[in-house]
């Protein structure tokens, strides 16, 4: 299997293989595994010795909404959620086992919100995330989170690790906003903890 940028048709990621796929309505969600990045410098040459990719979370919405958002949307699937050392697979949680709520408000000229609760079970502890995203198009949003863990992972802090210390990334789905998805990544003592979370309103 492979992986295309939508807008050049280069190839992001090849030679892997999907598991925890699900789909619902207006979005689709899984994760890579055992795959081949390519997304450092674009490269076609068959060389298997770069970029090798543990697991990548991934989901995609089928259409988005035309107007403005707001509600409360509860999980109703998840990814397994993940642990990567070293660019190893260290631990793997539960498919589905992740969870959480998002309130979303987000305006038609911008300037909106979406305040979020998301629970992580994965590695014999559980990993909690809160904060209030900023929206960041008409249906999309991101946040830096408060990340607690009923374990020692977090002790020192725990980081996002999705650029600028954002460890939220959601986007509204469907043309009415029913749906919506969140990937979430950050660093622990544990490692790189990823995963993505749906939701339906």
């Amino acid at each position: 299997m492979e992986l295309r940028d939508g807008s050049t048709g280069r190839k992001i990621v090849e030679k892997g293989s999907s598991t925890d796929v699900g789909a619902s309505d207006f979005i689709a969600w899984g994760r890579w595994i055992d795959g081949r990045s390519k997304a450092r410098d674009g490269s076609e040459d068959g060389d298997d010795s770069k970029g090798k990719l543990a697991t990548l979370h991934y989901f995609t919405a089928t259409s988005t909404p035309v107007g403005a958002t707001s509600g409360l949307f509860t999980s109703f699937a998840s990814t397994s959620p993940t642990v990567q050392s070293n660019g190893n697979l260290v631990a793997t949680g539960t498919v589905d086992s992740a969870s959480g709520s998002i309130t979303a408000s987000l305006k038609l000229q911008g300037g909106g919100s979406a305040n979020y609760s998301l629970t992580v079970p994965v590695a014999g502890q559980t990993f909690s995330l809160t904060g209030v995203a900023t929206q960041t198009s008409l249906s999309g949003f991101a946040g830096v989170s408060v990340i607690t863990s009923t374990g020692a992972a977090c002790q020192g802090g725990c980081t996002g690790s999705l650029g600028n210390n954002i460890s939220v990334i959601g986007q509204i789905a469907g043309s009415q906003g029913t749906q919506a998805g969140v990937v979430y990544g950050f660093n622990s003592r544990l490692g790189n903890v990823s995963g993505v979370i749906v939701f339906k309103r």
